[in-house]
């Protein structure tokens, strides 16, 4: 359109959009097959409308035999993702592990070491409560240190307690009242515990993950790489403990 030219000349320039016949989009199916092939919807109407036109008195096998597979080809994709998903999970939970254990190994001092379990366990493993507790003689329910250390002392015998009297490495389920007290937050919902070995002569203890999520940890889950981490942090505070001397 010129700039002296009129909306009207314009309209009448443009060319009309054309619509599909049936011919046409006979034609177009034809050359891509693939339109029909991939579509299970458009492959299940196209079965139906063939099967409507035998009659009631007349039973399709070819019908139901694509039936059945359609739908054992579905709970197979379904299933392919679900194992895609989980395995995704896997290996970003690996990842977060890793990372935790390597910013663990860079702590200088004891100190340190106990404020990074604390801090940083809780960003990288995507956790609400992270608490670190140890059996000892001088264990103390009341204290106020106790309630905002992330060091807790607990009573001797109380980790076997804990784990319900099973040698597990690690335990995943929802919140329970005998180990709600050792959370930072009360409205924890599920838990993860994992249990620590520091070697013979010394007592047990327990590290303690909580999370406000009701499903962050259930018992359906595997708990290899908590227990890895329990390993490694076991024998990284086995210099601290027997350097201050904390064998039973």
């Amino acid at each position: 359109m010129t700039p002296e030219g009129t909306a009207t000349e314009a309209l009448a320039e443009t060319p009309r959009q054309q619509r599909m016949t049936r011919a046409d989009v006979r034609r177009y199916l034809v050359e891509n097959p693939g339109i029909v092939l991939d579509d299970d919807d458009f492959g299940q109407q196209i079965v139906a409308a063939a099967s409507a036109n035998l009659g009631d008195n007349v039973y399709d096998m070819q019908s139901a035999v694509m039936h059945r597979m359609r739908r054992r080809l579905r709970a197979i994709e379904v299933e392919r993702e679900e194992m895609i998903d989980a395995a995704t999970e896997n290996m970003e939970s690996m990842n977060s592990i890793h990372d935790a254990v390597l910013t663990m190994l860079e702590a200088p001092t004891f100190s340190e070491f106990i404020e990074i379990v604390g801090a940083r366990f809780g960003e990288l493993l995507n956790v609400d409560s992270v608490r670190l507790c140890l059996e000892s003689e001088l264990a103390d329910d009341e204290t106020s240190e106790q309630k905002s250390s992330m060091l807790v002392a607990i009573h001797p015998g109380d980790v076997d307690r804990f784990f319900h009297g099973m040698n597990w490495g690690v335990t995943l389920r929802g919140g329970e009242p005998e180990t709600l007290h050792l959370h930072s937050d009360q409205r924890i919902t599920s838990e993860a515990l994992v249990r620590l070995d520091f070697g013979e002569g010394t007592r047990p203890g327990v590290l303690v993950f909580g999370a406000l999520d009701p499903d962050r940890f259930h018992d359906e889950q595997g708990g290899e790489l908590l227990v890895f981490l329990g390993g490694a942090i076991s024998r990284v505070m086995r210099r601290w403990l027997d350097g201050a001397g904390m064998a039973a």
